[in-house]
C-alpha cells in the first residue's frame, strides 16, 4: 500500500487518492501500533501473570487432589478385598477342616454370586483347586486363566491381572485359610483367591476426575475478568498518574494527584505531590529571583549608561551623547514640523579667575554654571558641557523668542549665584542661539554650528552677551 502510494505520488496523478492512501495507512499504523501497546502494557501482562498463576495452582492442586484421590481409591479397593478374603477364609475354615466339599461349594457359590467378587476358589497348600465359583454361575476358566495346581501369588497381596477376554483388568488377590489347634500350633488349611474388577476404582477416579476438570475450567474462566478488573483497579491509578507526570513535564506545574489511597499507590501519589510542590516553589523562585536579576540588570545597564554618557565634574551630560540627541530631536523636529532651538554658553574671563583664584575655584564655577543651567531647563531639555568652560542646551518643540527668554534666565540666575557664592570672582555668560525654523539648515551639525557663531559674534560685540543666530542685534544680559 506504501509503495503503491508512493508510485501515485511520483508520477504526480491522482494526488487525492494518494492523500487517503496515505492517511488510511496511518490510520492502520496508528491503531496497530496502540494494538501492540496495549498488548505489551503493565494491564495485559499483569493478567496473563494472575491467569498463568491461576492456572498453575488449579492444575497443581487438581494433579495432588488426582494422585491422592487414586492412591486412596486404590488402598480401599485393595482394603476392601483383603476383608472380603478374610471373611471367606474364617466361612470355608470349619468345611475344609471337616473336608465337607458340599457345603465348601455351597459357600463359594453363595460368595462368588450377588456380590463384586467375579470368582472365588478355594485351593488346598499345594496349590490345587478344591472348589471354585465364578460371578453368573459360569466357569472360572472363563473369566481367569487359573492352573489347575501349581504355584500361588503371594499371599495378602493383591495384584492385577487380565481376564480372558482381554477385556478387563481384574484386581486378585490370595488368603491363606488357616486354622489353631487346640495346642497353639497355626494349621494351613489352604487358599482362597478371589477378584474384583480392577478399573472400577477407575470408574470412580474419572467421574473426579471430571469434577476437577471442571473446576479448573470454571477457575480459569473466572480468572481472566477477575483478573483483569483486579489489575485494572491497580493499573488504572498508576494510568491517571502518569497522565499527571506527562502534564507536568509539559510544563502543568499546577497539577496534583487526588489522594484517595493509603497503600502503596497513596504513597506515590503522595511522594509525587510532595515533589511537585518542591519543584513549583523552587521554579516560583527562580523566576522572582530571574526577574530581580533581570531588574538589577537593567538598573545597572541604566545606571552605567548615565555614567558613561555623562561629565563627572558637572554631572551634564557629555559631547558624545549630546551628539547621539540632537541628531535623535532634529529627526523628529523635521518629521513633525516642529521647531528646535540649540544654546551654546561660554564662561568670559573664565581663564583670568581660574589663574587668580585656582582650579578648585574654577571647578566650582563649572559646578556652579551646570547647576544654574539644570535649574531652569525643562523634563525634556538637555544640556552638556561640551568642553572646557562651555555648555550647550538643546530645546525640542521651542522657537527663538522662548528660547531667548530661557537664555536670559540662566544668565540672570548665574550672575545673581556668582554674586552670592563668590562675591570677588568676575565672570560672566556670553550666549549664542539658533532655531530651525530660524536659520536655514539641513542637519543638526549645522545647527550646532549656528549657535556656535552667534556665541563667536556675542564674544566679538564685548562679551557677556545673547546673540540669536540671523538677528543683526544681541540683548544684553542684565
Amino acid at each position: 500500500m506504501f509503495l503503491a502510494w508512493r508510485a501515485l505520488d511520483l508520477r504526480g496523478t491522482g494526488g487525492g487518492l494518494g492523500d487517503s492512501v496515505k492517511t488510511n495507512s496511518w490510520e492502520r499504523y496508528r491503531r496497530r501500533r496502540a494494538v501492540i501497546t496495549m498488548l505489551c502494557s503493565l494491564q495485559v501482562k499483569a493478567t496473563l501473570l494472575v491467569v498463568g498463576m491461576t492456572l498453575c495452582v488449579t492444575g497443581g492442586v487438581a494433579t495432588y487432589l488426582l494422585d491422592t484421590t487414586r492412591k486412596a481409591s486404590r488402598n480401599e479397593q485393595d482394603v476392601q478385598l483383603i476383608n472380603a478374603a478374610s471373611l471367606l477364609a474364617k466361612s470355608v475354615e470349619r468345611s475344609m477342616l471337616e473336608d465337607d466339599l458340599p457345603a465348601l461349594e455351597d459357600l463359594v457359590d453363595a460368595a462368588a454370586n450377588g456380590s463384586p467378587l467375579q470368582y472365588v476358589v478355594i485351593t488346598d497348600p499345594g496349590g490345587r483347586r478344591v472348589a471354585q465359583a465364578s460371578n453368573g454361575k459360569g466357569k472360572v476358566s472363563s473369566v481367569l486363566n487359573l492352573p489347575a495346581e501349581g504355584r500361588l501369588p503371594v499371599p495378602g497381596r493383591p495384584a492385577y491381572v487380565t481376564a480372558v477376554d482381554a477385556s478387563r483388568v481384574l484386581l486378585d488377590v490370595t488368603y491363606p485359610v488357616t486354622h489353631r489347634s487346640d495346642d497353639g500350633d497355626m494349621e494351613l488349611l489352604g487358599y482362597v483367591r478371589t477378584g474384583v474388577i480392577g478399573d472400577v476404582w477407575n470408574q470412580s477416579l474419572s467421574s473426579r476426575l471430571d469434577i476437577l476438570v471442571g473446576v479448573g475450567l470454571v477457575a480459569m474462566v473466572l480468572a481472566i475478568p477477575l483478573g483483569f478488573l483486579l489489575i485494572r483497579q491497580i493499573i488504572s491509578p498508576l494510568d491517571g498518574l502518569a497522565d499527571l507526570m506527562r502534564r507536568f513535564s509539559r510544563g502543568g506545574l499546577d497539577v496534583r494527584a487526588p489522594v484517595r489511597r493509603s497503600d502503596e499507590i497513596g504513597r506515590l501519589s503522595n511522594a509525587f505531590n510532595y515533589m511537585a510542590d518542591q519543584h513549583q516553589q523552587t521554579h516560583d523562585r527562580l523566576v522572582r529571583l530571574n526577574a530581580e536579576l533581570e531588574d538589577r540588570v537593567a538598573f545597572r545597564t541604566h545606571q552605567l549608561r548615565e555614567l558613561a554618557s555623562r561629565e563627572p565634574l558637572t554631572g551634564l551630560y557629555n559631547r558624545r551623547h549630546f551628539s547621539e540627541v540632537v541628531e535623535r530631536s532634529f529627526a523628529e523636529a523635521n518629521r513633525y514640523q516642529s521647531d528646535l532651538s540649540c544654546i551654546m554658553i561660554d564662561l568670559d574671563e573664565f581663564k583670568s579667575a581660574n589663574d587668580e583664584f585656582g582650579h578648585q575655584v574654577g571647578d566650582e564655577l563649572l559646578i556652579l554654571v551646570a547647576q544654574t543651567i539644570k535649574a531652569q531647563l525643562r523634563t525634556a531639555d538637555v544640556a552638556a558641557r561640551y568642553g572646557g568652560d562651555e555648555f550647550i542646551v538643546l530645546l525640542p518643540q521651542t522657537d527663538g523668542d522662548r528660547a531667548a527668554v530661557l537664555a536670559e534666565r540662566i544668565v540672570e540666575q548665574f550672575a545673581v549665584d556668582l554674586q552670592e557664592g563668590y562675591p570677588g570672582v568676575k565672570v560672566g555668560m556670553s550666549v549664542g542661539l539658533a532655531s530651525l525654523h530660524a536659520v536655514d539648515v539641513d542637519s543638526a551639525d549645522a545647527l550646532m554650528r549656528a549657535a556656535d557663531r552667534a556665541l563667536y559674534q556675542a564674544k566679538a560685540a564685548g562679551k557677556n552677551r545673547i546673540v540669536v543666530a540671523n538677528e543683526s542685534t544681541s540683548t544684553s544680559a542684565s
